[in-house]
């Protein structure tokens, strides 16, 4: 679905390779990122995300190609000329100053005027929720408290754009869910776009606006959360989002195709027309059924893994390939099957998406 928003950062044609590089960091990137947007680059280690932010922040130069923001050429814009500012990972803020002071430093580097800056500063502090702690140095906040710290020191001197780059990966898995609902409370009061690097995909689901899927130098998809999840476009996008499970099969026919284990699905989706296709499936749209029958996929129980709010099997079908099934504890009962059981596993056409190869 494409975003009718005008383009805050519009990205053209970006190369990028760095010294003794054989490969392309960046392979002629194009994005174009609506106004007030929460924007998530989502890619594993190396695929050139952070570099791509960097280059709108002008930490990096690009090799060809253009950024504009707003309409205007970012290129040989130096840093601190341009409307945008950045989060680091590492917060970055500056441990003898105190709350109020670190939220206070960009406004002085831009010789505001004092009660503009404690009308700022006041501002900010009432924003990330740090009443009360304006005279508190980082060492006496946790490490939420410190990011806090830092976004709102970003967002005092009211740039266009902020980039933020993997600015929740030091914190606990408790902390970073809450800091995640305060990120997407500020970029909604605040109102300004947000991009967000990132390689957790849970982290990118629960955020965004939309997600950019980076590979290798090259954007390989852009969409909705729900867009990327349900309906990827490459057998990287589909393992890499979420799980799936990644079935090679041979059509036989319009929307039906054979498994290597010979048996047939049925697929509502027609994307893809090649003979030869991998078909991806959630493990949680597919169906066990502990019982004889004919219907739905045969296997057996490898592993059962409990997880809490779900239960997910592993099973294996008859020529040896693996298929996860995810089932939804709705009540304290025992698994619906254990190791070694013969089970069938019913996959409704809707649930089957068709990629190449």
């Amino acid at each position: 679905m494409a975003d009718t928003r005008p383009a805050a950062i519009d990205c053209r044609d970006l190369v990028k390779t760095f010294a003794g590089g054989s490969a392309r960091t960046l392979d002629e990137v194009s994005l174009s990122i609506g106004q007030g947007e929460f924007f998530t680059l989502l890619g594993p280690s190396g695929c050139g995300k952070t570099t791509l932010l960097r280059m709108i922040a002008g930490f990096e130069r690009q090799d060809s190609g253009s950024i504009r923001l707003n309409g205007e050429m970012l290129d040989g814009l130096p840093p601190h000329r341009r409307p945008v500012n950045t989060v680091f990972q590492s917060y970055a803020v500056f441990p003898h100053m105190s709350v109020a002071a670190n939220i206070a430093f960009g406004l002085q580097m831009q010789r505001r005027t004092r009660a503009e800056i404690a009308e700022r500063v006041a501002e900010m502090v009432a924003l990330v929720r740090l009443d009360g702690m304006e005279r508190r140095r980082p060492a006496q906040l946790s490490g939420g408290q410190q990011q806090r710290v830092a976004l709102a020191r970003a967002l005092a001197a009211r740039p266009l754009v902020l980039l933020l780059d993997e600015p929740l990966s030091a914190l606990d898995l408790k902390l970073r869910g809450e800091m995640q609902l305060e990120l997407k409370r500020l970029q909604a009061e605040v109102g300004i776009t947000f991009v967000f690097v990132t390689h957790d995909q849970g982290e990118a689901l629960a955020l965004s606006d939309r997600i950019a899927v980076m590979r290798a130098g090259k954007v390989l998809q852009v969409g909705t959360p729900r867009e990327i999840y349900e309906s990827p476009a490459s057998v990287f996008v589909a393992d890499f989002v979420g799980e799936s499970n990644l079935l090679p099969a041979t059509r036989i026919d319009i929307g039906r195709f054979r498994l290597g284990c010979g048996a047939e699905l049925n697929a509502d989706d027609g994307s893809c027309q090649g003979p030869s296709v991998t078909l991806a499936v959630r493990p949680e749209r597919a169906t066990l059924a502990r019982h004889e029958g004919t219907d739905g996929l045969p296997g057996t129980v490898d592993q059962v893994v409990y997880l809490g709010t779900d239960t997910t099997y592993h099973l294996r079908l008859t020529d040896g390939a693996m298929l996860r099934v995810r089932e939804q504890n709705r009540a304290a009962t025992a698994p619906m099957a254990s190791p070694g059981d013969a089970v069938r596993v019913t996959i409704p056409p809707d649930a089957v998406r068709v990629l190449a190869g």
